[in-house]
């Protein structure tokens, strides 16, 4: 199975918070500790993929400037930009394809995530949590959308730069006893690229709807506590520093 459960924190009381990490990442377990999360932790590893995937990206782009540079300092323009232009485009096709492998992975690891939770100790009796980054957001609302709301006890619920769609969440409002915390970010250009045709959650609000009473789909644009956006990859990542403070809200 591709998909497991590593401790980060373990006790005997209190809520249970399940962290997982988006593409090609894994959860920090520095950052997640710093949170102060009560309880018990554990992080979800799923068939996130490595960056070692990237090697025919990056080897489709080396050889694009290989070629195009050289025709471009010897003025053959027309073979230096097609040169560079053709290699861009074979990165960003190789590149939507690994992404759209790995959404897939995360629908399946997600669905197959209830039946793993049942290694952990008291997991039917404890409060559970569940917060996502990026893919991980995809993960959770599809172990959502399979698990008994009778055989765990789901409290809050946090997005982080989501790749999950924002409309359906009323779907699974049953099965999430408290919150639906949304972090997100207008600006993020790594979602705003992402061949996803659905609205995101990680780049816009998820609407409220009747089912949901009081305060309990909550939305956070965080764009200004994150690292500038001129650095895609980092404000898309910026969120595991600030996440804490607004779980403790």
């Amino acid at each position: 199975m591709s998909i497991r459960i590593q401790t980060v924190t373990e006790t005997s009381r209190g809520p249970i918070h399940l962290v997982i990490a988006g593409y090609r990442a894994s959860p920090a377990a520095d950052l997640i500790r710093a949170a102060g999360l009560p309880g018990s932790v554990y992080a979800v590893h799923w068939a996130a993929g490595k960056w070692a995937e990237a090697g025919a990206s990056v080897g489709l782009l080396a050889r694009s400037v290989r070629v195009g540079v050289p025709a471009l300092r010897a003025g053959h323009v027309m073979a230096g930009v097609g040169s560079l232009a053709g290699g861009a485009g074979g990165v960003l096709m190789v590149g939507a394809g690994q992404f759209r492998h790995r959404y897939w992975c995360a629908r399946r690891d997600g669905a197959r995530l209830p039946e793993v939770l049942q290694t952990i100790p008291g997991i039917g009796k404890r409060p559970l949590h569940l917060l996502g980054h990026s893919l991980g957001t995809v993960v959770i609302r599809s172990a959502l959308e399979k698990i008994d709301e009778n055989a765990f006890r789901i409290e809050d619920v946090m997005l982080m730069g989501g790749v999950a769609g924002r409309s359906g969440w009323e779907n699974l409002a049953e099965r999430i006893a408290g919150r639906l915390v949304n972090l997100y970010s207008p600006r993020d250009a790594v979602l705003s690229i992402a061949p996803v045709l659905e609205r995101l959650v990680g780049n816009g609000i998820v609407p409220s709807h009747q089912l949901w009473s009081g305060e309990r789909v909550i939305n956070h644009n965080v764009c200004h506590e994150l690292p500038n956006p001129i650095k895609p990859i980092a404000h898309h990542s910026g969120y595991w520093k600030h996440f804490g403070r607004y779980w403790s809200r």
